[in-house]
């Protein structure tokens, strides 16, 4: 039966996905009085610049990608990566330095996509780096279409980047005509006031196709909807704002957050505060079940 894996660093190894989330429990468990407090007449300890922070943090995360990659030589991969999440560690993705259909994870030259590996950047609404949308209806109301989009004025062949746009969930059930700013006058021919109630439009999801093999047959517009799809898990009522890889692989840094371990002492609250949280947002979902279906994601970053 087909299941949701994540990588294991310590084991070097793909293990069940709710296995991961428990080892990453136990490992971020912070010991009681790990930081001694500063003796008589010692400086008090000092962190690091946020240069020298960041470049080790870059270093760290690009060990980790090629650890991650020797797994999957000789396995048909789509590597997902969410562009505001990962680009600032993982400086490849940045669109001042990435080439198409070339790959990066350390300090050598960028090289060819292995022949099993695609990678595609996922970008949301998140500070503003996509932009609001609707679809225009000459004969009506203007509205909220779900579908894969390209730029018209690309060549099909070349085109990389695609939107993708999911209809409004199920919990909003206000017309796509609402106005906050004066009345209007619904179907039914009723004038109407929407300034009291609470309206939300689905973000635009930027996809892009970084790396592909169009030589042995790939497709980028093929890869494209694939990824769009994902944003709709099998067993949820609404689409996701990230791919269920990356929507999966953002959860887990709900149990990466620090906590109080058992000899913390009695009646310490834990200092996790982002329960059941949009991974991509933030915003706390209405419920969350594990889907079946067999999906690989290494962190929080991916």
């Amino acid at each position: 039966m087909a299941r949701v894996e994540g990588w294991d660093d310590e084991a070097r190894a793909w293990v069940p996905y709710p296995m991961m989330l428990l080892k990453l429990t136990r490992q971020c468990e912070v010991p009681k009085d790990v930081v001694p407090a500063p003796r008589d007449g010692e400086a008090p300890v000092t962190r690091p610049s946020w240069w020298a922070d960041m470049a080790q943090q870059r270093r760290a995360t690009e060990e980790w990608l090629q650890r991650v990659r020797r797994t999957l030589r000789g396995t048909p991969t789509v590597l997902l990566a969410h562009g505001q999440n990962m680009r600032s560690h993982w400086t490849w993705l940045q669109d001042g330095t990435v080439v198409a259909d070339k790959f990066r994870d350390g300090h050598a030259p960028s090289r060819r996509l292995d022949p099993d590996l695609r990678l595609v950047r996922v970008r949301t609404a998140r500070n503003r780096e996509t932009a609001q949308w609707w679809g225009v209806n000459p004969d009506g109301p203007n509205g909220l279409a779900a579908h894969l989009w390209t730029d018209p004025t690309a060549d099909p062949d070349k085109a990389r980047v695609f939107w993708s746009t999911t209809p409004k969930a199920r919990t909003f059930k206000l017309s796509v005509a609402a106005d906050k700013l004066a009345p209007r006058v619904n179907t039914k021919g009723k004038v109407t006031i929407d300034t009291d109630k609470a309206a939300w439009n689905p973000g635009l999801v930027e996809i892009a196709v970084l790396g592909c093999h169009p030589g042995d047959g790939d497709v980028p517009e093929a890869l494209a909807l694939a990824v769009h799809q994902l944003r709709q898990a099998p067993d949820l009522p609404d689409a996701l704002s990230l791919p269920l890889p990356l929507h999966l692989a953002g959860l887990a840094q709900e149990y990466v957050l620090p906590t109080q371990n058992e000899d913390g002492g009695e009646g310490r609250e834990a200092i996790d505060s982002a329960s059941d949280a949009d991974p991509d947002t933030g915003r706390p979902r209405a419920s969350r079940r594990l889907p079946s279906r067999r999906r690989r994601t290494g962190s929080s970053l991916l």
